[in-house]
């Protein structure tokens, strides 16, 4: 065991002077019997060998929990959505009214144009069924969100719109990536019926 803890602390003194280098592994090398009795107390050496090993440790914890920490905000993120998918298709039934979930720029307006839904989304009532979708002066916002951080979110759609169900909805795909591209994303299809479904198949994140 004294050898295995000597091989891991050698890479962390190979840059010390070569004198220094051999004072420390010879005493390592020494059985305790061969120390000074009543001496107490850790050595230098002891450590070094602790802090490799903390080190090494550290290093092979860190990737699964940057995976757990993506984890959780993509989830938080996909469930955001579908929720408000399940709103948006609920109150168009319920109201008989077309009902928009669109992307919100920073002023609270839709986006006017396709891009990432990085500031968030909402619901409201398109009351004059403008094409494309945009909210009026005096048209109900049923819900707004915030985006979660740390997520890249893009939809092939501008917005989606829920009709009541003797009218088709607006399908499409709404994806959600690792900014960096290391982690798995995930995709919600909505279907022409505003009915969301998840999926990892097949899904291509943009490139960071």
């Amino acid at each position: 065991m004294r050898k295995i803890l000597i091989s891991l602390v050698i890479p962390v003194i190979k840059d010390w002077k070569p004198d220094l280098q051999d004072r420390l592994l010879n005493r390592a090398m020494k059985t305790p019997t061969q120390h000074q009795t009543g001496s107490s107390g850790w050595t230098l050496l002891n450590l070094l060998i602790s802090v490799s090993i903390i080190a090494i440790l550290t290093s092979l914890a860190l990737p699964a929990f940057s995976r757990l920490a993506w984890d959780q905000r993509r989830v938080s993120a996909v469930n955001s959505l579908v929720h408000t998918l399940h709103l948006a298709r609920s109150e168009a039934i319920k109201r008989a009214q077309i009902v928009v979930l669109c992307p919100t720029e920073a002023s609270g307006t839709c986006l006017e144009r396709a891009g990432p839904w990085t500031d968030g989304w909402m619901v409201f009532v398109n009351l004059d069924r403008d094409h494309p979708p945009r909210r009026d002066p005096g048209e109900p916002i049923i819900y707004m969100v915030s985006a979660p951080s740390g997520v890249d979110i893009h939809a092939n759609r501008r917005a989606f719109i829920m009709r009541p169900v003797t009218v088709r909805s607006t399908n499409g795909t709404v994806t959600f990536c690792d900014p960096v591209g290391r982690m798995t994303g995930r995709a919600v299809i909505v279907s022409y019926s505003g009915r969301p479904r998840t999926s990892d198949r097949d899904l291509r994140c943009p490139s960071p």
